[in-house]
């Protein structure tokens, strides 16, 4: 686990091979490392929030930068200007993908290093989080032969672990499966995975004018991010493939806007989209120090009118950093596209009767999804309002 933060001194080797250690031991999905006009701090994103985990000399920084940048094949003479790379590393049997971008600040330049495990990445659907009727529905899905089928979500959030999850279902030697990402998070044997490379003008507009010459059965394109990019892919679906897509938007309502504002129609959107599924994630109490309590009125506002007398919260420990949670898990709402939501779509009807319809087919929020966690104990009233904002 990370040590609480004081002065340290390594060489610069030692230093990122401890980091880059620790950084896998405690779970972190993220490194930071940012300096300030005194210090180097290096702070560790666990279960999605961000820990301090080391001090050090700000005479430190430039060098460590330095060899970080030659690790992932920066150009280390620029400092003035943002720069991306990834370098890979071995702990114990796995190997590490580190994907790399530097910030210039005022103090020098900061650092921020994603850790792609795939282990981590490529779990069974059914260790998501899905509630059971949502596992069905999705289920049903995934099992169409053509259509699009978006995940939403803010960034972080898992939407890149469930597609791949979802993926890794199909029989890749029957389909040809392609993909467009930026960048593939995720080697997958069997498939043809395509990394957007805008520099050489290989963009997601660009790449989808020759991708259906490539014969795929499933498609998945990493982000719809310009309004070529969605004609192309809507225009997959409506011709006979299956594809998956992901969208920066927060519920089905307000995706729907967004695709009309990129110039889809209505009657575009109805017939292409298959279901959307949104996503988030919440922190797991720990198992090590949970314990009962009565929840206080203010944390059962949360809930509105589905009201508990008992919840689980962790206490804290060494094993959760005294956080009281450990892992996470997704909460979700996958809603299907049938006839009656396709009328309210061409209908141009506003978001609150989407969302009263919805309600009224029995459709479990992400809300609704969040309580069924929080009466198994899995999670936290405080957890549910940090995420879902309620």
């Amino acid at each position: 686990m990370p040590k609480t933060p004081k002065e340290v001194t390594y060489s610069q080797n030692d230093l990122i091979a401890k980091i880059l250690g620790d950084s896998v031991e405690s779970r972190a999905s993220d490194i930071h490392i940012d300096p300030t006009k005194t210090e180097l701090i290096i702070r560790f994103r666990i279960d999605g929030i961000l820990h301090s985990v080391e001090k050090m000399g700000a005479n430190l920084a430039e060098e460590l930068v330095s060899r970080i940048k030659v690790l992932a094949q920066m150009n280390i003479t620029e400092r003035r200007h943002p720069q991306d790379g990834h370098f890979e590393f071995n702990h114990g049997d796995s190997v590490m993908n580190v994907r790399v971008a530097t910030y210039p600040t005022i103090h020098g330049e900061a650092v921020a290093m994603r850790i792609l495990n795939d282990e981590a990445m490529l779990l069974p659907l059914k260790t998501l989080g899905l509630e059971e009727d949502q596992f069905e529905a999705l289920d049903t899905l995934i099992k169409s032969p053509f259509g699009m089928i978006f995940v939403t979500g803010p960034t972080g959030s898992g939407k890149s672990t469930l597609l791949y999850s979802i993926l890794n279902t199909y029989d890749r030697i029957k389909n040809n499966i392609i993909t467009v990402e930026d960048p593939v998070e995720l080697s997958m044997n069997g498939m043809r995975q395509l990394q957007i490379n805008e520099s050489l003008d290989l963009t997601f507009a660009n790449a989808m004018r020759s991708v259906l010459r490539q014969d795929p059965d499933i498609l998945m394109v990493g982000e719809v991010r310009d309004s070529d990019t969605a004609e192309m892919a809507f225009q997959a679906a409506l011709t006979g493939r299956l594809v998956y897509s992901t969208f920066h938007t927060f519920d089905l309502p307000s995706l729907v806007t967004r695709f009309h504002e990129l110039g889809v129609p209505f009657t575009v959107i109805s017939q292409g989209i298959l279901g959307v599924v949104s996503k988030r994630l919440v922190r797991t109490v720990c198992k090590n120090c949970a314990q009962e309590y009565e929840p206080t009125d203010t944390e059962q506002a949360i809930l509105g009118d589905k009201k508990v007398k008992s919840a689980v919260k962790g206490a804290g420990c060494d094993s959760c950093m005294l956080s009281g949670y450990q892992g996470r898990t997704g909460i979700f709402e996958v809603v299907p596209f049938d006839d009656d939501l396709r009328s309210y779509i061409l209908e141009k009807r506003p978001a609150a009767e989407i969302k009263e319809l919805l309600s009224n087919k029995g459709i479990k929020t992400m809300k609704n999804a969040a309580v069924e966690k929080l009466k198994r104990g899995e999670t936290t009233l405080e957890e549910i309002g940090r995420v879902l904002g309620v």
